[in-house]
Parts: structure tokens; sequence; C-alpha cells
């Protein structure tokens, strides 16, 4: 089990200052509980690990040019304060 000292260490190398490290003590047992789940499964050959794709399956990577209004692209893309460009979230 992670301690009070320890998350309060974790803060210090992170560079955070953790107000109240109890809050985070669950949080992070959750996460070392779950690693340890993850090492206790177990697999027989890479093939479990990875997914190979023929190259034949692939699409053809074709340039296509923006059609457009006369207008740039860049205009047509959703901006945020400062006219800063949103992009999606990466899960």
């Amino acid at each position: 089990m992670v301690d009070r000292k320890e998350i309060a260490h974790l803060g210090d190398l992170v560079k955070v200052d953790l107000k109240e490290p109890e809050k985070y003590i669950q949080q992070v047992d959750q996460i070392l509980n779950y690693f340890e789940r993850l090492d206790r499964v177990e697999y027989n050959s890479d093939k479990t690990l990875r997914k190979e794709v023929s190259f034949e399956s692939l699409r053809d990577d074709k340039y296509e040019q923006f059609q457009s209004d006369g207008k740039p692209l860049i205009d047509y893309l959703k901006k945020d304060q400062n006219n800063f460009v949103r992009a999606p979230k990466m899960i």
C-alpha cells in the first residue's frame, strides 16, 4: 500500500505542490493494483500482442487538392481563443 510520505515524495519529483496527499493514496494504489493484474496475464506468443496487416491491403496514399471557394483551408477550421486551431482530443 502507498502511504502519505510516498505521495508527497512523488509530488516533489514531478514538481507539483500537493496540498492534500492523502487524496491521491487510493488512486495511486488502484493504478499499482492494475499493473499487478497486467503482470499476471499470460501470453504464449507475440501474435497475441500485435496484428499484422499485409502491404497489399493498405490504401494508396494520394494527394488531393483542397476544394474551396477561394478561401484558405485555415478559415474552415474551428478556432479557439487567440485564433489557435482546435485539434481533436487524443485518447
